[in-house]
């Protein structure tokens, strides 16, 4: 390997690396400033507003990026500092990391999902004890001691799906299924919600069940491997936003057909599939709305309001006829 290329890499690395120590530097000696000043009776000028954390469960997916905007607005509106952060690929243990180091630097209040209540609940209490509310987004971690809940129910968004697989085939057929991940809540609580609709009717049967771990090349990969060992699935369904997609680009490449797809959320691909028939329908959450509430919340609460424990967003059900609608949840 070139040597002027890896000292070059190892120099823009420690940049980085100084620059994020100095801007957290600077932001603690800030507020720790105007500690001292107000404890002396000085005024405080430029007082810094409430600075809170939002931890994504996967950067630049478009899922999390509308979550982002919609919290980003309401931060802009309230005056608000929110820094957002997660890990580049879906990992649960680097977002328990993330939300350590959110308590450790005493942020003013945390949003993070609750995917696994063994390995959340511990740390979202250590932070509620240190002073620090937590609003859980997307995925509720209901032992926990969190100020309230914003996102989906999944139970019923699952069972909006099995509603929209017996809709599409008479309640007759052979499921396959792709969740996002076997650890994760959310992913669960649908497919429990999937079983409940299916098993009242006796023409249907989930055949299979496999995890794409929220990655597209392993939906393909997953997909396709239960395709040919169950030639017999006529219906696929997906309970996370890149599972329909993957789907269908397995089906492509084996020449699958015909095949029913019902997929979840509402990415541009996934609806410009559905206005050509190629996936039938999906289920669409409304992350912008969620990140909005959950910020716009956290600013009633610093005033003093009491919330709710829970708020559900609800769930959109996208077909041919209305998917145009599902561009601006």
């Amino acid at each position: 390997m070139d040597k002027k290329w890896v000292s070059g890499a190892g120099v823009v690395v420690l940049f980085i690396l100084l620059s994020y120590l100095f801007i957290g530097f600077a932001h603690h000696s800030a507020r720790m400033g105007n500690i001292v000043k107000e404890l002396s009776g000085q005024p405080v000028q430029d007082k810094p507003g409430y600075h809170i954390v939002l931890i994504e469960q996967e950067r630049y997916h478009p899922y999390w990026e509308m979550v982002e905007k919609g919290a980003a607005e309401a931060a802009a509106k309230y005056g608000i500092e929110i820094e957002f952060t997660g890990p580049v690929r879906n990992n649960m243990e680097e977002q328990i990391s993330l939300l350590e180091k959110a308590i450790a630097a005493q942020a003013d209040a945390i949003i993070v999902q609750g995917l696994n209540d063994e390995k959340f609940t511990p740390v979202i209490d250590k932070a509620v004890n240190r002073g620090i509310p937590v609003i859980t987004i997307d995925t509720d971690a209901p032992a926990s001691r969190r100020l309230a809940y914003v996102g989906t129910d999944n139970v019923a968004a699952g069972e909006a799906l099995g509603r929209m697989v017996v809709k599409t085939t008479g309640g007759k057929g052979k499921i396959g299924v792709i969740i996002g991940s076997e650890l994760a809540k959310n992913q669960l609580q649908r497919l429990d919600g999937l079983k409940n609709i299916v098993k009242d009717y006796s023409g249907m049967e989930i055949v299979d069940v496999r995890s794409s771990n929220i990655s597209h090349m392993e939906a393909i990969q997953q997909a396709a491997d239960m395709l040919r060992y169950h030639p017999e699935i006529d219906v696929m369904v997906g309970t996370s936003s890149t599972d329909a997609l993957g789907v269908l680009q397995a089906s492509r490449s084996l020449k699958r057909g015909p095949l029913t797809i019902i997929g979840f959320d509402n990415q541009a691909e996934t609806l410009d599939a559905i206005s050509r028939g190629a996936i039938t329908a999906t289920v669409a959450q409304q992350p912008y709305l969620m990140g909005n509430m959950a910020v716009r919340l956290l600013h009633e609460h610093f005033n003093g309001a009491e919330l709710q424990p829970r708020y559900y967003t609800g769930v959109k059900v996208l077909d041919k006829t209305n998917v145009q609608e599902g561009e601006s949840l």
